[in-house]
């Protein structure tokens, strides 16, 4: 076990729950004198027998004390191996290079197994799928560590567990997808809602598909919709005289005065 996990945890402990449970942790493990060093390699039996302990001590289970600690230790992982991850690499490209990447980590400290415990494949919806397979069973301190590189990248995730080791699998597998980002379902949603907004009135739709015909045209936009049947109303009902004082008359009044001529000539 890398000693960048174990200072990390003794760190996660004291910050959390003080110096004095750090000491009382140590003693139920059996490793009361030890001085862990982020530089050096330790049995991986310590961390385990030191995740048991705080389990005790606080009632948490192991599985979210691992959880909780894989989130916590995000921050000194990327300080600690930041010159490993290629600084285009997105969240998804870093989870698909994990074995890579653990290889390395285990050559620089000398952990002395060639082994890697985590790989991963790309699934078919673009998802990252990771296969855990180690006796160890830190499954859901890789969860932990997968939440916690998400929110240090701004790039939150979901996980889906497909099988687990404990449950009797041969390996666990866990699919990453990329949360959406809440602006981003704003937006589109804003999209669709303008795609679907029609540009004329329903109403107005509806007459063109149905043959139904008005005296006066639909108006061509919202702005125009609103009152044209009340100007066009008041355009008939209401005379303004013109400023030479002449009252003007409507083409059909002078059709009326017409016929009335002609047969008072007859």
């Amino acid at each position: 076990m890398q000693g960048v996990i174990l200072v990390g945890l003794r760190k996660f402990v004291r910050e959390r729950l003080g110096d004095g449970t750090w000491r009382t942790v140590q003693e139920e493990a059996g490793v009361t004198d030890r001085v862990y060093l982020p530089v050096h390699a330790y049995p991986d039996e310590e961390l385990i027998d030191l995740v048991a302990s705080i389990s005790r001590l606080t009632g948490m289970s192991t599985a979210l004390v691992l959880e909780s600690f894989g989130d916590y230790i995000v921050g000194d992982l990327l300080k600690a191996y930041s010159s490993l991850i290629d600084p285009s690499w997105k969240l998804l490209d870093i989870l698909t290079h994990c074995d890579e990447l653990v290889a390395r980590v285990n050559r620089r400290h000398g952990g002395g197994t060639t082994v890697v415990p985590v790989k991963a494949r790309v699934g078919l919806s673009g998802e990252v799928v990771l296969i855990y397979s180690s006796s160890l069973r830190l499954c859901a301190l890789l969860k932990g560590v997968v939440r916690g590189l998400g929110s240090h990248l701004e790039q939150p995730v979901v996980l889906e567990e497909i099988c687990c080791a404990q449950a009797g699998a041969s390996a666990c597998e866990i699919a990453v997808r990329l949360e959406r980002a809440p602006k981003d379902a704003e937006r589109g949603a804003k999209t669709l809602r303008r795609r679907l907004t029609p540009a004329v009135p329903v109403e107005a739709v509806k007459s063109a598909m149905l043959g139904q015909r008005s005296e006066h045209p639909p108006p061509s936009s919202r702005a125009e919709s609103s009152g044209w049947r009340e100007r066009a109303l008041a355009s008939e009902t209401s005379m303004t005289p013109p400023a030479s004082g002449v009252m003007s008359v409507r083409p059909s009044e002078m059709a009326d005065d017409a016929l009335l001529e002609t047969k008072r000539r007859r």
